[in-house]
This record gives C-alpha cells, structure tokens and sequence, in this order.
C-alpha cells in the first residue's frame, strides 16, 4: 500500500544570522518519491527523486517514441527503465507518489491519447502525467527560469519562454518535414556524401569506408540493399551520426562540415523561437541537450556563432538538469499544487 503523502502547506518564517527574516516555502514529507522519464526515438531514461529533489535511482533503456518503434516497444522499454531504476532506488513502484513522463511522438492529440491510456494500465502508478519530450527537456534544462532549450538527438526541436511565460517552438516535425541538425539528418548527409563520393559527384571521403565497416559492407555499392532490404533487421539510420563524428575527429573535413552545417540548422531553430518571442535582447540561457552535442566542436562553434548574432547576451550552456530529471521535478510540483 502507498503511503500517504503528507504536505506541510504552511510557510515557516524565520529569522538568519543577519536578523533578517526568511520565509520556508512548503515542502513535501520526508520518504516520498517521484519518478521521471525521458523517451526518445532511441533510449529511454527514468530518475527516481525524493523529497528534497535528489536522484536515488535511474536507469536506461531503448527507445519509446511510439510512431518510430511502435506502442508495444515503446511501452516496454520505459515499463523496464522504470523497473530497473526502482530497484535502483530500492522502492517499489507503489512508494511513487507521482509521476511525468516526457515522450517524443505525443505531440498530436490521437498519439497522446493512445499512449496515455497504455501508460495508465501497464505502468500501475497513480497521478502519472504525460508530457512531450521537449517539456520535460525544457523544465530540467532551465529549471524554470525564462530562456530556449535545443533538442538534437534522433530528431530535433527548439521550445523556449519569455519572462511573460509565453511559450513557442520551432523544428520537431519528424525526419520527413525536419529534424535538420539532428542525429538523422547528419546520419543522412553522411550517406549523400558517401554516395556522391562514389559516383565522383562530391570529394573523397573517410566516411565511405566507415560507414561501410559499420554496416558490415564491403562497398558502397551495397548501401541500398543494406538500407532498404525490408527482410533484415531495419537499419538505424541515426547511429551512423557517430561515424560522423568519428571521421571528424580524424580530420576528415566531409564530416567536419556535415557537423558544421547541422550546428547552424540547431542555431536557426534557437534563433527563431528567440525572435517569435522577442528576446533577441533578453539576457538568458540556452541550453543544449541530446547526443549531438557530444560530437564535438564543429556542432557547438557553428551553433553558437548562429545564436549569439541573434541574441548577444544568451548565455549557452548544457542544462542544469537532465530531462528525466526535469520530468521528475514536474511530477513533484503537481504534488505541491494538489
């Protein structure tokens, strides 16, 4: 049986060392917990909190965007990262007072539904709220101070707020529309160039043989048959966005400039949510997360050159905190609102 949550909503005023007088906001009761997921096209990360918003367990799993994987994958994975993580946390999923779970591929009303109803019956927890992955990123990155999150792992996606609290976004359509400067679509520039390469349309590259040794080829003349041979395993195509990075690392400048130029697709996405929101001469941070960030240098100098034109005084920094973590905070506050 859960325990029962237990809130002190009373301020508790006090006086400093100063003798000045402090106020205590409410807090929760020691011993409560609150769960955090964050769910993309490829892994999926849950955090257990406690009361005083410190991480006791987390875990990751694979990928639980519904319209990449499916209902039935997608529900799976986060079913194991949040079992995983309690056991990390030494609790069962009973002792979850609340939880947030941020998932890409919820943003229309039909796959919200559909996904939340699944949630509600598989996870077993009570007061579980559903968010997109981009809210969940943008309470963790900025822990609710004013400012833009950057969103580039499988796909892409800038959200940000104004001091007004108005909120907009840009990019996150899905690899079809968008997802310029994501894992993907660096992943997809990669393989134009390899077959450029080959036809002798574009520069000689390092990626034709790496991309080739990653796809256990031994040319590239069977790309295709790996890529879009329906009978094998379907190919990821977003992992070949390490490859990438690889090369670059290694002086290849093809795969320097695909980085490059996915670093300025990421700044036209910040740079137009800052202007939708008239901040372009706001002092405020934005921050970057997911695995594209990690690709080194040609990502964040491209980035950044394009955002600080735009907006001077924007600070860019990593986030405070992760997305899960962001998630879990959110499933905390509505504890304190109940």
């Amino acid at each position: 049986m859960s325990k029962v949550l237990i809130v002190d909503r009373s301020p508790v005023v006090r006086r400093n060392s100063t003798g000045s007088l402090e106020i205590d906001e409410p807090v929760v009761s020691e011993n409560r917990y609150f769960l955090g997921v964050d769910g993309g096209g490829t892994k999926t990360h849950a955090v257990i909190i406690d009361a005083r918003s410190r991480v006791v367990g987390e875990a990751l799993s694979g990928g639980s965007n519904l319209l990449r994987g499916g209902l039935e994958d997608a529900l799976a994975h986060i079913d194991r990262a949040v079992s995983e993580a309690c056991a990390a946390a030494r609790i069962s999923r009973h002792e979850i007072s609340a939880a947030c779970l941020g998932l890409a591929g919820v943003n229309h009303p039909i796959h919200y539904h559909t996904m939340k109803d699944a949630l509600d019956h598989s996870l077993g927890i009570q007061n579980l709220k559903l968010v997109t992955d981009f809210r969940a990123a943008l309470a963790g990155a900025l822990d609710g101070e004013p400012g833009v999150v950057i969103i580039a792992g499988t796909g892409s996606i800038a959200v940000g707020v104004n001091e007004a609290g108005e909120e907009e976004r840009s990019g996150g359509w899905g690899p079809t529309f968008s997802d310029e400067g994501s894992a993907f679509d660096i992943a997809k520039r990669a393989l134009h160039a390899v077959a450029g390469s080959f036809d002798g349309r574009s520069p000689s590259t390092t990626l034709t043989d790496r991309v080739c040794r990653r796809l256990g080829i031994a040319s590239a003349v069977d790309l295709p048959g790996v890529i879009y041979n329906g009978d094998s395993e379907p190919v990821e195509i977003a992992s070949l966005a390490q490859v990438v990075s690889e090369a670059a690392e290694a002086g290849d400048q093809v795969a320097q400039q695909i980085l490059a130029d996915a670093g300025s697709e990421l700044g036209r996405l910040v740079v137009s949510v800052i202007e939708k929101l008239d901040m372009e001469s706001d002092s405020f941070g934005v921050a970057y997360v997911g695995s594209v960030f990690s690709s080194g240098e040609y990502v964040l100098r491209a980035f950044t050159e394009k955002v600080v034109r735009a907006a001077p005084n924007a600070e860019l920094r990593p986030p405070l905190f992760a997305p899960a973590v962001g998630a879990a905070k959110l499933a905390r506050a509505a504890c304190l609102k109940e």
